[in-house]
């Protein structure tokens, strides 16, 4: 998995290019907490580009929970980008539809954080 982060209007992007499965996830999880460790309270905006993720399990989407939560604790926000079909319907599943605010425009997304 490659991840590539960048900033754009305040807001920290992650475009992940590969699979969020078992061991792999552990790179996007490192990633991820090391950006909420290193931003002050109440500053965290992730929005987690998914355009290129071809694949998706219940490690990887316990990856993207515990990354909500911790976003949480410090007074952030995150969000998703490009959710494709199949980790769609593994977000449906889980029932955590409500949870997650998801974006097909990068654009949107970025302006919601606002």
């Amino acid at each position: 998995m490659n991840i590539n982060t960048r900033q754009t209007g305040g807001v920290t992007v992650l475009d992940i290019d590969g699979r969020i499965i078992g061991s792999e996830s552990l790179a996007l999880k490192n990633i991820i907490d090391g950006e909420i460790d290193s931003a002050e309270d109440g500053e965290v905006k992730m929005l987690l580009n998914m355009k290129h993720v071809r694949a998706m399990d219940s490690s990887g989407l316990g990856i993207v929970i515990a990354a909500y939560t911790s976003v949480q604790r410090k007074g952030g926000r995150i969000a998703l980008l490009h959710v494709s079909g199949s980790i769609n319907s593994l977000i449906v599943m889980s029932k955590l539809l409500t949870i997650f605010d998801r974006y097909d425009d990068e654009g949107e997304a970025i302006q919601s954080f606002q």
